[in-house]
Formats: structure tokens, C-alpha cells, sequence
């Protein structure tokens, strides 16, 4: 019997009225992590950033922060995102002028990348060391 306060064995936490995966999706993906394992040719992805790709997010989408989101930066990805849109709508009503300040910021960032990109990979690989070593 329970009182007002409910039932005096609460049993297990689990919730089973929430849909958990069926039976399908997790037999798939147990044969995905199996074929995973056993194809030498697929890599698992190890966390280092490079230079080129960097670049390339720099180049396409620096104005809208890609390069910084691409290297852990994304506060200041959201911030360059919504300066750009900004300068972009500014610069439409007002002139081309205005968007100086944001291509000095994203030349700025060229130089910059580098640094970046070094720092995201030490900081990646002191994570590593520290989770293979635990």
C-alpha cells in the first residue's frame, strides 16, 4: 500500500514510457561499430586541426567566423557572425566603406590562424594523454 506520499518501494528510476531505440536501429548499430573496427582503412578522426583547412574555412566563410569555430573560438565566432551580418546589411544601405573595419578583422585572423590552430591541437592532445592515461 502507498500513503499520500507515495509509494513506500519507489523500485528503479527508469522511465519507461520514453521511447528508447528499437531493436532494428540497435542491431545496426552494433554492425556499423563492428565494421568500424574492422576495416584498417577507416581512420577514427583524432581531434587535429590543420593549417589547410583552417584556411579554407578562413577564406569561405571568414566572415562569418567558420575559421574561428573550426578551432574552439566560438564566442568570438558568434560575435564575427553577427558583425558580419551587420557590416553586410550596413554596407548595403550605406556603402562599401563600411565594411572595412571587418576585412581589416578578418586579415587580422589570416595571420592569426596558425597560432590557433597550434593551440587547439596542444590543447587536443593533453585531453588525449590524460583520458589514455586515467
Amino acid at each position: 500500500m502507498s500513503d499520500s506520499s507515495g509509494p513506500s518501494d519507489p523500485g528503479p528510476s527508469v522511465d519507461y514510457g520514453a521511447p528508447g531505440p528499437s531493436h532494428q536501429q540497435m542491431m545496426h548499430d552494433m554492425a556499423h561499430a563492428e565494421f568500424m573496427a574492422s576495416d584498417p582503412s577507416v581512420k577514427q578522426w583524432d581531434g587535429r586541426r590543420t593549417i589547410l583547412i583552417g584556411y579554407v574555412l578562413w577564406l569561405f566563410l571568414g566572415w562569418i567566423g567558420g575559421h574561428r569555430l573550426y578551432v574552439g573560438r566560438w564566442k568570438s565566432a558568434l560575435g564575427m557572425a553577427a558583425a558580419g551580418f551587420v557590416t553586410w546589411i550596413m554596407t548595403e544601405m550605406l556603402g562599401p566603406y563600411l565594411g572595412i573595419p571587418m576585412t581589416i578583422w578578418w586579415v587580422v585572423d589570416a595571420v592569426l590562424i596558425p597560432g590557433w590552430i597550434r593551440q587547439a591541437n596542444e590543447a587536443n592532445a593533453m585531453k588525449r594523454t590524460t583520458v589514455e592515461t586515467v
